[in-house]
């Protein structure tokens, strides 16, 4: 979206409105015609007096979805949260049950890297040599 206003001509429960907003046209426009939708669908489930009740009901039930949505994704941030705490711990479960971890020590001479089990280094690395 960008921080300019742009104005956007909708038709919402036939009646037309200029809405300004930083959102393309195009957003503006699909919002719009889902609001029209929503407006649409409580006059086919009932008969209503007025378009404001009509647009309270849609209101209503596009706020029902809205917190629907939210709890959904609520728990699918606290599983996928779980489960990366389960896989960190076997992580740190894995790497504490292996043998002791080994070093990598680069010979002088530009030769291949040479590997020692840590318990088996004693003298400075400048000892080593290839």
């Amino acid at each position: 979206m960008s921080n300019r206003s742009e104005v956007t001509r909708v038709n919402i429960f036939g009646r037309e409105y200029t809405i300004r907003g930083a959102g393309s046209p195009a957003y503006i426009a699909e919002i719009a015609h889902y609001v029209d939708m929503k407006m649409r669908q409580m006059t086919d489930n009932a008969t209503m007096a007025s378009t404001a009740k009509v647009a309270i009901f849609a209101a209503l039930n596009i706020a029902d979805e809205l917190y629907q949505t939210r709890e959904e994704l609520r728990k699918l941030e606290e599983t996928y949260s779980n489960q990366l705490t389960n896989l960190a711990d076997r992580i740190e479960q894995v790497l504490a049950e292996t043998s002791t971890p080994t070093v990598a020590v680069k010979s002088e001479h530009g030769g291949s890297a040479v590997t020692a089990e840590t318990s088996d280094i004693h003298s400075s690395t400048s000892e080593v040599s290839g």
